[in-house]
Parts: structure tokens; sequence; C-alpha cells
């Protein structure tokens, strides 16, 4: 069956997926599917794989474990959770300092941080 553009052989492939493949590998040497020098000569190609298609058939020859290689992109990530703790512990640490010293004028810079901090999150 010939490939057609877009299904997925021919998308280009990061670190990530290197090293994974490059883990499965040590897999096979560990179970001595692959002699050292086969599994050198594996290693090698995948470090300079630029497509998922030539680290697929690194594979062609070898039983399960074979590389599970995403056919699109990931999503980006969310944004981290510990972003909105680390304001509102430095908030309240702030207010606290402002208490505790008497300096009201620390109260203005924590309104302001709040509702800088509000404008940026919607």
């Amino acid at each position: 069956m010939p490939r057609r553009p877009g299904d997925g052989d021919d998308l280009r492939i990061g670190d990530p997926e290197r090293e994974h493949v490059i883990a499965l590998l040590g897999e096979h040497l560990g179970a001595r599917r692959l002699e050292v020098h086969e599994y050198d000569e594996r290693c090698r190609v995948a470090a300079q794989a630029r497509l998922r298609s030539e680290l697929t058939a690194l594979f062609a020859d070898l039983p399960d474990p074979r590389p599970v290689l995403a056919t699109t992109a990931e999503p980006a990530p969310a944004a981290r959770p510990g972003g909105t703790a680390l304001a509102v512990g430095l908030g309240v640490a702030l207010l606290a300092l402002a208490v505790v010293t008497r300096q009201l004028w620390l109260l203005g810079i924590f309104a302001v941080a709040i509702a800088l901090w509000l404008a940026r999150s919607r």
C-alpha cells in the first residue's frame, strides 16, 4: 500500500522519541536479541533520525517492545498549578508583614499585586 501524506510515518521527531527508542533497543540488547555492534549501529541511527519512519524501521525484525510514537503533536502543557499557590502564599506573607510591622503602605502594594494577578488570570 503506498504511503500517503499525513499517515504519520513522515512526521518529524524530537529528542524524547529518540531517547525512548534507544531505551527500547537497550531492552532488546539485554534480552540478547541484538549483538553489541547491532545495538551500537541502531542507536547511532536513532540518535541521527529526523523522521518517525527512521525510528520504526529499526524494529522491523524485533518483537515487542516496539516504540509507540504519537501520530500528532501533543497539546501544550497547561499552566503549572503551583503558580496560584505561590501567589497566594506571597500575598499572605505580605499581608502578615504589613500587620506585624504596622506599615500600612504595604497594604497598598498588596492591593496592587492582587489587582495585577486578577487582571492576568482573565
